[in-house]
């Protein structure tokens, strides 16, 4: 933003927040909106009266410490395991990476694996993989492929999120959160519709900051006026009603199930794991993984910065033990992460 925008921005915001007639909070449940609002330094414009938290939104940050656990196992069986990069740096129960298991295989796109094990016929391959709806559609389109191919070598480690569940678990913890930063990239699979029953108000924002900044203000808006019901300020990417397509591909791959969040715990529903007549394509069965030791404690916080109970900073580890290029924990691995966001762009935070 150049010229006069911030200064009209913050008037808006101003405005919109002296309606609400009292302090409010609000969580931005996706990392890619951690990023940009740290990045452009949005908090800034906000009044006094408005915090903005960073809730569970990266995908690489709630992932459960045994996802990584039994990852490292496959990669010890002799396992090929393609994942993405910011999976490598993320630790599990003991503390240990996959960054130095010569077993995996970084891909940019799920696509990658499966073209792998049709290659390589000789050896097994896993897709490890963790995500929102938008990643869990890629991967059961490619399931869908896999099927049809007829891949016997491929096979699925996940620890797919489902997002709605998780936001009651937020409103009803020990931080209250007045309204919800929707994400875009889940809304564009699930649509609006997808947000239903909300018991705070929720909007459905862009990536770019003036679209954050709009969002905000109509959140604001909502609050003041006590309406829950969600909103789509994106309309160009997410309809009414999700993506079908995608919505059943997930549907016929996967159900839903209760699962750990990292920093969460165990949350009802809120993951997604394949469903039983699909087990030749999960891991955890085909190579009976072990269950993960039990997680050890190193003074990290990255729970409590995934409830909105402390920002970033408010954690010891912080910029001390803990920056991107040393993550301590899970918010700082990843470039979504909340930690990370707000040690980067710590200037303009």
């Amino acid at each position: 933003m150049n010229g006069d925008r911030p200064a009209e921005w913050k008037k808006l915001l101003t405005a919109a927040a002296a309606k609400c007639g009292r302090p409010v909070r609000l969580m931005e449940v996706c990392g890619s909106h951690s990023t940009a609002i740290a990045r452009w330094g949005l908090r800034s414009l906000l009044p006094e009266s408005v915090e903005l938290l960073s809730g569970p939104g990266c995908p690489v940050c709630v992932s459960g410490a045994g996802f990584i656990d039994r990852t490292i196992a496959l990669c010890r069986m002799g396992v090929r395991v393609a994942l993405f990069g910011d999976l490598l740096r993320v630790p599990g129960n003991t503390g240990m990476t996959l960054g130095g298991e010569a077993m995996t295989m970084v891909i940019y796109s799920p696509s990658e694996a499966l073209e792998y094990a049709v290659a390589h016929p000789a050896e097994r391959v896993v897709l490890a993989a963790v995500g929102f709806e938008a990643t869990t559609a890629a991967v059961a389109a490619l399931l869908e492929k896999a099927v049809e191919l007829d891949v016997p070598n491929f096979s699925l480690l996940t620890d797919f999120k489902y997002l709605r569940p998780a936001l009651d678990v937020l409103t009803d913890g020990a931080v209250p959160v007045d309204g919800f930063l929707l994400p875009g990239h889940v809304a564009a699979v699930v649509g609006r519709a997808g947000f239903a029953g909300l018991s705070r108000p929720g909007v459905i924002a862009g990536f770019a900051a003036e679209e954050i900044l709009h969002s905000i203000v109509i959140l604001l808006t909502r609050i003041a006026a006590g309406d829950c019901a969600a909103v789509n300020d994106y309309p160009a990417v997410v309809p009414e009603q999700g993506t079908p397509r995608a919505l059943a591909a997930i549907d016929r791959f996967f159900e839903n199930t209760d699962g750990e969040w990292r920093g969460l715990g165990i949350l009802g529903g809120a993951c997604r794991k394949l469903r039983p007549e699909w087990s030749r394509f999960d891991a955890s069965v085909q190579y009976e993984l072990p269950l993960p030791p039990p997680p050890q404690i190193n003074g990290c916080r990255c729970g409590d910065v995934l409830r909105g109970m402390i920002r970033p900073e408010a954690c010891p580890l912080f910029g001390r033990v803990c920056t991107p290029e040393h993550p301590g924990g899970a918010c700082m691995v990843s470039m979504e992460g909340a930690c990370a966001a707000a040690w980067i762009y710590r200037e303009r935070v």
